[in-house]
């Protein structure tokens, strides 16, 4: 008799476990039709991974505490490799030091592999370095003039929170997270909800060598986000240095629009960094007709100039 009512009672359960698994499926059925799937697109360098953080600050209560951690190591590494950018580009453009003592500095910066230790504490050697170089009017003039040797965007923005960054107990800002830049290796998943809606946004390496898996992220896509970065059209690719950054995003760009994969699918086009665009064309004397040659508007014209730049809009008519 015993036996029997316990197995009537593990029957019981194995009834309400699988009740509780067909509710859970239901559920999620619900749930995936309600899911916006987002593929977001573009060529190395157009500012993909930087709009799916500020989506997840503004749509999905931000970072916590230990994400904010985590992208430490990230951020001192940011820090390292610009120092180390600037100087090589102060022997492209011919710019000295301004003191001979801060030959040493860079020597220091230049050998440096890491700038932490294994407690992703700041060197202190490598932190002073860093700090007299930063303090050097040669360094600045390079800076200042990071645009001919393609600095990338957060350089100066890494110098000026220096003293922050390098404090011992220093934890990186969403702001810093923002600033933080990651070759995106592989496809990265990132969920929040707006009202009543789940967006899935699926962000993918832009180099070439990253792009044959965008493949599989084609099924069911409600959308493609393309980014393109005008700030771009004086570039030229990390992996190519003979192709123009502006080109290689049109020629990707057209590939995309017309791949039969995303007939059902609604394309929106983000030209981003305008920002950076226009301070190039107005402050750098980096005209648009030496890089596009059809270009026939006048040197300094924004507006004109921004229309040419981002003629790929033409594609989606």
């Amino acid at each position: 008799m015993g036996a029997c009512l316990t197995l009537e009672r593990e029957e019981g359960k194995a009834r309400k476990r699988s009740e509780e698994i067909d509710k859970q499926l239901v559920e999620a059925a619900k749930q995936q039709n309600n899911v916006i799937k987002i593929l977001l697109l573009g060529a190395g360098e157009s500012g993909k991974s930087t709009l799916v953080k500020q989506m997840k600050i503004i749509h999905a209560d931000g970072f916590s505490h230990a994400e904010l951690s985590s992208f430490r190591p990230t951020v001192l590494d940011n820090l390292l490799a610009s120092m180390k950018y600037v100087l090589a580009g102060m022997g492209i453009l011919r710019i000295n030091l301004e003191h001979s003592r801060n030959r040493m500095h860079a020597q220091v910066v230049l050998m440096s592999r890491s700038c932490f230790d294994m407690s992703f504490t700041v060197l202190p050697n490598v932190a002073a370095s860093l700090q007299a170089l930063w303090s050097d009017r040669g360094v600045r003039l390079a800076v200042a003039r990071g645009y001919e040797y393609e600095l990338n965007d957060s350089a100066l923005y890494l110098f000026e929170n220096m003293e922050i960054i390098c404090d011992p107990k220093y934890v990186p800002t969403p702001t810093d997270v923002l600033r933080a830049r990651v070759r995106t290796q592989g496809i990265i998943e990132t969920r929040f909800c707006i009202n009543d809606m789940i967006v899935s946004m699926y962000d993918v390496g832009g180099q070439r060598s990253q792009r044959r898996k965008w493949i599989y992220c084609f099924d069911d896509v409600k959308a493609v986000l393309f980014i393109v970065s005008l700030s771009g059209y004086d570039m030229t690719l990390l992996e190519d240095p003979t192709v123009n950054r502006l080109e290689e995003s049109l020629n990707l760009f057209g590939q995309i629009v017309n791949n039969p994969f995303f007939r059902e699918a609604s394309f929106v086009l983000f030209l981003n960094k305008f920002d950076l665009f226009r301070e190039k064309i107005l402050c750098s004397q980096r005209h648009l007709r030496l890089y596009f040659p059809d270009y026939k508007g006048a040197d300094g014209d924004v507006d004109r100039e921004y229309v040419c730049a981002s003629e790929m809009r033409k594609i989606l008519r």
